[in-house]
Parts: C-alpha cells; sequence; structure tokens
C-alpha cells in the first residue's frame, strides 16, 4: 500500500496531504518516516506542520536532522512546531539554534523556543543568554536585571508579602543558572501558598544535589494534590529518585500523580514491583489502567499474567491491546497456562456486563484459552 500512500501525498489537494500525512503518525516504518521527511518541503504549510507533528512521535534518530532544519521554515506555524517537538523529543544538539529562535520575530515561535528549552533543562551560560531568554518569556524587567542584581532581586521577592510575586520569583529562577538560588528555593519549598511551592519545585528540577532530592522527597508527602504531582513529576525525570517513595502514590487520590507513579515504576525492570501495580489494572482512570498494563510486560512476572488476562475484557481498546502485548512479552504461550485458565471464570462473569465489542473480544480470549 506504498504507492497509495505516495499518490495521495501528491494529491493536488492539501487537504488529502495533509490527512494522509497525520495518518502516519506514530509509525516507525522507514519509508513512512521518509514520506513524513519529504513532507516537510511541501508547499502548504499546514501540511508541513501536519508533518512536524508526526516526526515528534517517531523514535528514529534521523528525524532529528530534518526537524532541525524546520526550525528555518518561513512559516511561523512550522517554526514553532519544530520547536515544541525537538524539546519534547529531548534533542539537545537544538539547544543553540533554539537559543537563536528567541529572537525570532513570532511571539509564537519564541514561546516554543522558551518551552523546547525549558524542557531540555537548558540555561543561559552568560548575560545576553539571560536577556534574551527574558525578553522571550515577557520579562523586559528581569531582563534588565539579568547578571549578579537579578539573582539578588529574585531570591529577595522570595519574601515578598504577595504570594503571585513569591510564585514569579520562583518560576524566574528556574532560567538563572546561579547555585545562590537553591537554597531559597528549598526554602519555598514551605511557602504557606501551594503555587509558590509547585514553582519552586519546577525550578529545582535539573539541580543534581542530594539535598534537593531529599527536599523534593518530602513533598511528595505534601497536603495539597497539585504539590504531590509537581514533586512526582520532577522526581520523575531525576536519576536518582529512589522508587520505595513512589509506592505510596499508587494509591493518590488525583489519578495524575497515579499515572506518573506507574510509568515511573514502569521503568524498573525489578520482578518484584509488578506486586505493586496488578490492582492499579482495575483504576478508575483509563489512563492509570492503560499504563500499568503495558509495564507489566517489563517485569516478565508470571504473577501477572492472571490479571492481565482479565483485563482482555476492559471497556477500553487501548488497555486491551497493552495487555495482550504484555502477555505475549511474560509468556508466548500464555493461554496455555494455568493462571490463565484460572482468569476464565472472571472472563465468562463479564459477558453480562460488557458492551457488545466487548463480548466479542473476550469470546475470543476464552477460545484461545480453551483451544
Amino acid at each position: 500500500m506504498g504507492w497509495l500512500k505516495t499518490w495521495r501525498l501528491n494529491s493536488p489537494n492539501p487537504g488529502v496531504r495533509r490527512r494522509t500525512v497525520e495518518k502516519l503518525a506514530g509509525s516507525d516504518d522507514s519509508h513512512d518516516t521518509e514520506l513524513l521527511v519529504a513532507s516537510l518541503e511541501d508547499k502548504d504549510p499546514q501540511v508541513r506542520c501536519a508533518a512536524v507533528r508526526a516526526l515528534e512521535g517517531n523514535s528514529q534518530e534521523s528525524c532529528a536532522l530534518p526537524l532541525l532544519s524546520a526550525l528555518r521554515d518561513p512559516d511561523t506555524g512550522v517554526r514553532a512546531a519544530a520547536a515544541r517537538a525537538l524539546g519534547r523529543r529531548g534533542e539537545h544538539e537544538a539547544e543553540t539554534p533554539l537559543v537563536w529562535l528567541l529572537n525570532d520575530t513570532c511571539p509564537e515561535v519564541r514561546n516554543a523556543a522558551v518551552g523546547a528549552l525549558r524542557e531540555l533543562g537548558w540555561k543561559p551560560s552568560n548575560d545576553e543568554e539571560t536577556a534574551r531568554f527574558q525578553v522571550a518569556l515577557g520579562n523586559p524587567r528581569a531582563a534588565a536585571l539579568s547578571g549578579n542584581a537579578a539573582v539578588t532581586s529574585l531570591v529577595n521577592e522570595l519574601s515578598h508579602d504577595t504570594g503571585f510575586q513569591r510564585r514569579a520569583a520562583a518560576e524566574a529562577l528556574r532560567d538563572v543558572n546561579d547555585p545562590r538560588r537553591i537554597g531559597p528555593l528549598l526554602s519555598a519549598l514551605r511557602d504557606e501558598d501551594a503555587t509558590v511551592r509547585v514553582s519552586a519545585i519546577h525550578s529545582l528540577e535539573f539541580e543534581m544535589d542530594p539535598t534537593v532530592t531529599a527536599g523534593l522527597l518530602k513533598m511528595l508527602k505534601d497536603r495539597t494534590p497539585q504539590v504531590r504531582l509537581a514533586a512526582a513529576t520532577v522526581l520523575s525525570h531525576r536519576p536518582d529518585s529512589p522508587p520505595a517513595h513512589f509506592f505510596p502514590l499508587l494509591q493518590d487520590p488525583s489519578f495524575e500523580t497515579r499515572l506518573v507513579a506507574v510509568q515511573f515504576l514502569g521503568r524498573f525492570p525489578q520482578p518484584e514491583i509488578a506486586d505493586f501495580l496488578l490492582p492499579l489494572l482495575s483504576d478508575a482512570d483509563n489512563d492509570v489502567r492503560h499504563a500499568t498494563a503495558k509495564a507489566l510486560g517489563q517485569f516478565r512476572n508470571p504473577v501477572a499474567i492472571q490479571p492481565l488476562v482479565v483485563a482482555l475484557a476492559d471497556e477500553e481498546q487501548q488497555v486491551r491491546a497493552a495487555a495482550e502485548h504484555s502477555l505475549e512479552q511474560i509468556d508466548g504461550n500464555w493461554p496455555l497456562t494455568d493462571a490463565a485458565k484460572r482468569a476464565t471464570g472472571a472472563l465468562q462473569a463479564m459477558l453480562d456486563v460488557r458492551p457488545p465489542w466487548v463480548r466479542s473480544a473476550i469470546q475470543q480470549v476464552l477460545s484461545k484459552i480453551a483451544s
């Protein structure tokens, strides 16, 4: 069917070309990747934007160079999309081009460059870069104070009477490359205003210091859901975060925090972790169940077979697909296992309560186990 994709991408109708590009998103097929890269030269900017977004999720390393070239596209939307894509992909070689993009004439592009640089953990290395970054953020006053005076001023603002001012200072200190900010930001983790605590957490994200890690771990027990989520998100990106601290988060009232915890723990291929994740296959949130089903395959622990077989009756197709993939990872002959047979009672009970399209999937699973 490769000829059909090529034919559609040569259609005189830009809408057809754009929809074809969008359908290629998520594919890692080398031919599809080549088609997407070629679409970055399409005469229609919306098609080029679609190609950038499609390449963002492509795992092939060869996508980085075409996306870097898209930063010079004549269309502002394409440049902004390319900047966001490079940041989300973690392409650190894009840092220098993104810094130059801070001077772009379009505010949308400058904002995209700022966001991408933050994603990459970039910090200004001199006063000129600090000033350029602050201007792109819309903080001309901070830009004018860039350098030693800026750090002192922002640290003093962390003690301001107004929570808004303290939060703004904490956010601004994220973009300052100066060790003097660490102590005040750690103190801000105890601020009475939850928004200040959240901002301080994000500003400390890339500080690889044991005292910072210890301070962030304490925030996992904060009384405010948004603070716990921010701490979990930041800690999940740090190499020194201990998995044991994430186990209590699997029962957090916030589904977003539970999701972060599942995704983080799924990166540690230790069979015993599966026992902690199994209850999340019945979580009320679809994304949590999907992430759990996906993660369990990484552990190769046979204890997960029976619960994953039951998850094949989930109402969400993506959960069922993840469960089946994980079962194949654990045991390619899972339908023949005793654990799968023990799950048939639960599957048969669900035939009376699941919608028709799910009942069909359950029947297929039962037939596979019985054969």
